[in-house]
């Protein structure tokens, strides 16, 4: 789990470059294929990324910008701290 929320970020992001009706048609339409309610961590976001990538042309660039958000959300996180022996 992330402390980004992921479902909003992509709704914005998508948005910003093909408007927000299709944003939210993208996410339902992907959410519904994979059973899930809302995208919650960085791996949905980077499979969401990955299914606009079969849209091709400008679908597929916004994915592409997803997967690096996905992985630039990741390397930001703190790391979790060491478990200490009992």
């Amino acid at each position: 789990m992330t402390s980004v929320d992921v479902h909003a970020l992509a709704l914005e992001k998508v948005g910003r470059i093909l408007g927000p009706q299709r944003a939210r048609t993208l996410l339902q339409a992907y959410l519904a294929r994979a059973e899930k309610l809302a995208l919650a961590t960085t791996d949905d976001l980077h499979a969401f990324g990955e299914a606009l990538g079969a849209y091709g042309g400008i679908e597929q660039a916004v994915g592409a910008l997803l997967m690096v958000q996905a992985v630039l959300i990741e390397t930001a996180e703190p790391p979790l701290p060491p478990r200490q022996p009992r």
